[in-house]
């Protein structure tokens, strides 16, 4: 029978233990704490230490044991829970007023599915404690949740869990892609504008892998009548496409980026542009800290 090499040398110990060998200090230990007298564990001659019956089954035993450990599945981790700060906040108003940031979605594009099945999660690249500002905003702006959570297990996937009290209300978006932006930006819910960004996506619960989807970006284009956009070191602008279909209150733009460069944990720079008629608005840089 073929064992795995750490398997192999256990086996090999069990059966091809030598009659004479080094003195095993550890097993004297346990042979005097039981009670056992040390010539009859391990008699000594004047010139080798030789193994005593009692020895060769102790030897016996502790490498079965070994051999068994190294049989074992090993479990890859899971995702880190992050702490919610209190209760999840979420609210759903039929009639809203056009307002907001013009980045109102950075997300792995199958992250919205992530949020009914309570999966959503997080790489935190950072060290130490890391506090997290989650936004889901539904397209025609009638659903709106946000929420701080906080952790010290970084840098590490976490996840970010979201069970809400609205669940019928957020399945009718959750189910059609495009149909909600999530941001999930480093610090805190005060600050307006964010430049950093981590990117939430669907989490493997029992090995804590995230989700490789494409990576979309949701624009509230506001008067623009073009939005592009352009990875930092590339020279290519692509199109982001306008979005006609259904009430787009809360955004009207779908920026996709099929391949994330390198899929690293490095930071992704962005830059948004925009356009009134060909009149070019301010761009905006945003910063995407770890992409897998």
């Amino acid at each position: 029978m073929n064992l795995p090499p750490r398997c192999q040398q256990g086996a090999d110990f069990i059966y091809n233990y030598p009659e004479t060998g080094r003195p095993l200090r550890a097993l004297t230990g346990m042979a005097r704490a039981a009670g056992i007298d040390r010539e009859e564990f391990m008699p000594v001659s004047r010139t080798r230490y030789t193994a005593g019956p009692l020895a060769h089954r102790a030897i016996r035993f502790v490498a079965t044991a070994l051999l068994l450990l190294a049989l074992q599945p090993v479990q890859a981790a899971g995702p880190i829970d992050a702490r919610l700060a209190g209760d999840l906040v979420e609210h759903h108003a039929p009639e809203v007023a056009v307002s907001g940031n013009v980045i109102v979605g950075v997300m792995a594009a199958s992250a919205s599915r992530a949020l009914a099945q309570d999966l959503l999660a997080i790489r935190a690249p950072d060290s130490g404690s890391t506090t997290i500002c989650l936004k889901v905003t539904s397209r025609d702006g009638t659903y709106t949740s946000r929420n701080e959570y906080s952790s010290d297990s970084a840098p590490a996937v976490l996840r970010l869990p979201y069970r809400s009290r609205l669940e019928e209300v957020l399945e009718q978006y959750t189910g059609k892609p495009g149909h909600i932006a999530i941001t999930a930006s480093r610090g805190n819910c005060v600050q307006s504008a964010p430049a950093d960004y981590y990117l939430p996506s669907v989490v493997d619960a029992k090995t804590g892998e995230l989700d490789s989807a494409p990576l979309s970006i949701f624009i509230n284009g506001f008067d623009a009548t073009d939005v592009y956009y352009r990875i930092a070191g590339a020279n290519e602008i692509s199109d982001c496409h306008y979005i006609e279909e259904g009430r787009h209150t809360a955004y009207n733009f779908s920026c996709e980026i099929a391949e994330v460069p390198g899929g690293t944990s490095l930071p992704l720079t962005v830059e948004i542009m925009r356009e009134v008629y060909g009149r070019e608005l301010e761009p905006l840089t945003i910063r995407i800290l770890a992409t897998r």
